[in-house]
């Protein structure tokens, strides 16, 4: 199995018999939603359980109180990186489990659940902003309790498919057309918080760059390619020079949107960046933000002066770091199809390039005019 396969994959938590959770809340990005998810699982299991709100060395203090609100619970204030926190984390394990305890650490990746196990075992374990970088269900002694670590996606494989939207109890086949339009048009309400302000940032900086001389360049893989595709599209429509350089290859094709090949070929990242110039803007797209070439792209555009955009459902990512301004969905909570978040993508997409034409006074008459074909003449058939 892929190491694409199998971070998508997971096995049930309650499938370890767990006598308790952890759950880790990345504060960058919170996802509240999918956290509402873990909450949910975790309640369902009757488990008694902490929830540790990480990297809060990075974000205001009053952040904490806000997720504290939407979730319902109270978080424990931590910073892995730092060390920050660990003592009462210590003593509320302590108070919160019985001796001998299986506690299951869950939450998205990069949340900093092997961080923890990390911390609290001293053992020197794999971490990495990567998402996917544990891809097991792994257990660790600590003291009197087993800390098992978890992928950064729990699904309920019990239930039908789990292509992102679920189809449990629908009773007919209207009925499970109907939830999968309504739940596409709620992951695009949903980002609209999210995404807007950096959207508006993005359109002034296209503006300005397109006045300049300089071109748009959009790229990314499988689902994330189509949007890449769709936004040159569009930018063709509107007299914007956009260039989209994707994975999918003709060789790739439909293979690169479901299995996720040449994702990892550096290649790709350089060959993106032959069309560089300092100046011209790159848009990367990647539901996950982890996706090798997209991120790799962004961070040698980077370094070529080029102004980078990520567009991404997770910015705590090396995506998200290469990226002067990100624009985030907020699609989730997914199943292993990421089919919410493309069609914000693709929404994102549409507001930013349209958005454009409008701030540029780009007339009816003048998308229609870029829009006609333009035939030349072409040799005769047989001749070579």
């Amino acid at each position: 199995m892929s190491s694409r396969v199998a971070k998508k994959l997971t096995t049930p938590f309650h499938k370890f018999s767990p006598d308790g959770a952890i759950l880790m809340v990345n504060m960058i990005d919170p996802q509240v939603s999918t956290m509402k998810v873990f909450i949910e699982a975790i309640t369902d299991a009757d488990l008694p359980f902490l929830v540790i709100a990480n990297k809060m060395d990075i974000v205001k203090k009053s952040k904490l109180r806000e997720v504290e609100k939407a979730l319902g619970a109270k978080l424990i204030s931590a910073s892995m990186a730092k060390g920050l926190g660990l003592k009462i984390i210590t003593s509320s394990v302590a108070k919160k489990f019985k001796a001998g305890s299986k506690i299951v650490v869950l939450g998205v990746f990069n949340s900093g659940k092997t961080s923890l196990i990390s911390k609290l075992t001293g053992l020197d374990l794999l971490i990495s902003d990567m998402p996917g970088t544990t891809l097991e269900f792994t257990p660790y002694k600590y003291e009197k309790y087993t800390l098992i670590d978890t992928v950064g996606q729990v699904i309920d494989v019990s239930k039908p498919m789990m292509i992102s939207v679920d189809l449990s109890g629908c009773k007919s086949l209207s009925e499970k057309i109907e939830r999968i339009l309504r739940q596409d048009a709620e992951g695009i309400l949903a980002s609209l918080e999210t995404a807007v302000p950096n959207i508006e940032k993005t359109v002034k900086v296209l503006k300005k760059q397109i006045k300049s001389g300089h071109k748009i360049i959009t790229f990314g893989a499988g689902a994330s390619a189509l949007v890449a595709m769709e936004m040159a599209g569009q930018g063709m429509e509107t007299g914007i020079k956009v260039i989209p350089i994707t994975n999918n290859l003709a060789s790739a094709q439909p293979v690169s949107f479901s299995k996720g090949s040449c994702e990892d070929d550096g290649s790709l990242a350089r060959y993106i960046n032959y069309f560089i110039n300092p100046g011209d803007v790159v848009i990367g797209i990647s539901a996950s933000g982890g996706t090798g070439f997209v991120y790799n792209a962004l961070e040698i555009a980077k370094k070529k002066k080029a102004v980078t955009v990520a567009i991404t459902e997770n910015p705590d990512t090396p995506m998200g770091k290469a990226a002067n301004y990100v624009i985030k969905s907020n699609a989730k909570p997914e199943g292993p199809s990421s089919s919410k978040i493309q069609v914000a993508h693709l929404a994102i997409g549409h507001a930013l390039i349209l958005a454009l034409a409008d701030e540029r006074g780009i007339t009816a008459d003048q998308s229609v005019s870029f829009m006609l074909p333009e035939k030349v003449s072409n040799k005769k058939m047989g001749i070579k």
